[in-house]
C-alpha cells in the first residue's frame, strides 16, 4: 500500500509522528505553507486512520501529499518509491571490502547533497580521514569499517571526533554513498 510509504515519508521528513487533532491540524497549516493547496485536518485523519473510514483517499489528496514532499504529482512519487517497501535483497553494488586493501590504501567516499572523504586505511578494518569537505566527519577522525557498498547507507563503528567518542555514524542514510579506490598519488 503506497499511501502508508507516502505518510512515513511525510513523518520522516517533518520529524513528527501524527496522533493527536492538534498534530493534524498543525500538519494541514504545514502542508498549505508549502503547498498553497488545503488538505483538510479530517482529510489527514482517516488517511493516517486516526478515524475511522472505508473510502479511498482522492488523487488530489495524494497528489498534494507528493507535492508536499517534494514530488510532481503521486505518482512521480510512487515511481521514486516503487521498491520502498522491500526489506532485504541480494545486493550486487560496486564494494570495497577491508580484506582487500592494504596498509595506506586510499579510498573516495562522496554523498548527497554535496559530502566528501577520504580515507586512509590502517589496517584491520580501521581508517583515518584524511580529507573531509561538507561533511560533520573531520581531518585525523578513525573509525572501523569492513565493508563499503556504493549506493547504500555506510555505517561506521567507533568513530573518535574531534577526541570525542566512540560513536556510531551513519553517511548517505537516504540515497546512499559512491566509494572509489585512490592512488596514494590522488591526494
Amino acid at each position: 500500500m503506497k499511501e502508508k510509504i507516502l505518510i512515513q515519508r511525510i513523518e520522516e521528513v517533518t520529524g513528527q509522528h501524527y496522533d493527536s487533532p492538534k498534530d493534524f491540524d498543525k500538519l494541514s497549516q504545514q502542508i498549505f505553507f508549502k503547498t498553497e493547496e488545503m488538505v483538510s485536518p479530517s482529510t489527514l485523519k482517516r488517511l493516517w486512520g486516526y478515524i475511522d473510514s472505508a473510502s479511498s483517499p482522492r488523487s488530489y489528496t495524494l497528489d498534494v501529499l507528493a507535492r508536499f514532499l517534494g514530488y510532481r504529482d503521486y505518482e512521480a512519487f510512487k515511481v521514486d518509491n516503487e521498491h520502498a517497501d522491500v526489506q532485504s535483497d541480494i545486493t550486487l553494488c560496486d564494494k570495497v571490502s577491508c580484506e582487500d586493501l592494504a596498509v595506506g590504501d586510499l579510498l573516495e567516499l562522496s554523498w548527497l547533497p554535496n559530502r566528501l572523504c577520504r580515507i586512509e586505511h590502517l589496517g584491520g578494518g580501521r581508517f583515518r580521514v584524511v580529507e573531509a569537505q561538507n561533511t560533520k566527519l573531520s581531518v585525523g577522525d578513525t573509525f572501523f569499517c569492513s565493508l563499503f557498498l556504493s549506493h547504500e547507507p555506510l555505517f561506521v563503528d567507533k568513530l573518535m571526533h574531534d577526541g570525542n567518542g566512540p560513536f556510531v555514524y551513519v553517511a548517505g542514510k537516504k540515497d546512499g554513498i559512491t566509494v572509489r579506490r585512490l592512488r596514494p598519488s590522488a591526494l
